[in-house]
């Protein structure tokens, strides 16, 4: 009986059966895929972080600030010398750069010592002797000539002024000269208007015992024992050069030539009474040992010249 079931032969020269080119693109695309999915993975995780803003040179003060800050105090800078150290003044900052000018304090009053006399509204002359120095205070040492005032120092003759009324808080800034002579010493200051001296505080913002002024000093006087702080500051100020205080509740700054060169925030060194402007070249030797006794090299007369007192708005 024949075998009814068929066997299906396969001829050793038939065609292949065609391609499947859907399974071969959807391979190719997940390589690809899969590849900068890689290639991403290692770029992201390796990448390194953005840069911070590149900072800007402040060139008024000589110092760089990051270029995206908003510097609208000068709370926002913390100066650079330690209390009780030295600062060097940047050369590449003009001498007589403003403090008032940099940071935009607005102007309450000024004088800048036009005509041939004090304004006598404004200004209050110092007579008889002066604490804690040798000699007299007159009011004949003070001239004003050719737009400055003079405080003129001879033999044990001196003069100083304080500017009338005070004020509790503020800024101050002024723009001098100093002459080398031993035994005398310049200083501009912030002094109690109640006298409680030293209970009052007291701001020296310039004070140059130095004999040859390469050196002014910023001190903050307080406490019941006249304790201090503050900084030396290297130059040559037997030139004109600027010099600023900043004193608010919660801080005191001082400036020379626009550059901060001192900060305290420390409340029992911030002075919480009125306190007036003071002008004065005391001669020594003083009590304390600050200004040294005048010697064989000091001249007959010594100067210190004001060219202008500015009063900026409290902080």
């Amino acid at each position: 009986m024949p075998d009814t079931h068929e066997l299906a032969v396969v001829h050793p020269y038939a065609e292949p059966s065609p391609p499947r080119w859907g399974t071969i693109l959807l391979t190719l695309l997940l390589t690809i895929v899969l590849g900068l999915g890689l290639a991403l993975f290692v770029v992201v995780g390796f990448w390194p972080e953005p840069a911070a803003p590149a900072p800007r040179a402040d060139a008024a003060l000589g110092r760089t600030e990051p270029a995206d800050s908003a510097r609208s105090d000068t709370a926002d800078y913390e100066a650079t010398a330690l209390p009780g150290g030295r600062f060097e003044l940047d050369p590449t900052v003009p001498a007589g750069t403003e403090a008032g000018t940099v940071y935009r304090w607005p102007l309450l009053l000024s004088d800048d010592f036009e005509g041939t006399e004090l304004n006598p509204v404004t200004w209050q002359p110092y007579s008889g002797g002066a604490a804690g120095a040798v000699g007299q205070r007159s009011a004949a040492a003070l001239t004003v000539s050719d737009g400055t005032l003079k405080v003129t120092s001879r033999g044990l003759t001196s003069g100083g002024m304080g500017w009338q009324p005070g004020q509790t808080y503020g800024r101050w800034e002024v723009r001098a000269r100093t002459e080398a002579g031993a035994g005398y010493r310049p200083a501009i200051l912030l002094w109690p208007e109640g006298e409680n001296w030293p209970i009052g505080g007291e701001i020296d913002f310039l004070d140059s015992p130095h004999p040859d002024r390469s050196e002014t000093n910023f001190v903050v006087h307080y406490g019941p024992q006249n304790a201090q702080d503050g900084v030396t500051v290297g130059g040559d100020f037997t030139d004109w050069h600027t010099y600023a205080v900043e004193w608010a509740p919660d801080h005191v700054a001082g400036f020379v030539d626009g550059q901060e060169v001192f900060r305290t925030a420390d409340p029992q060194k911030i002075p919480t009474g009125p306190m007036r402007l003071t002008i004065q070249q005391d001669i020594g030797p003083s009590e304390d040992g600050w200004t040294p006794a005048p010697d064989d090299s000091t001249p007959d007369e010594v100067r210190m010249e004001v060219d202008w007192v500015r009063i900026y708005a409290a902080p």
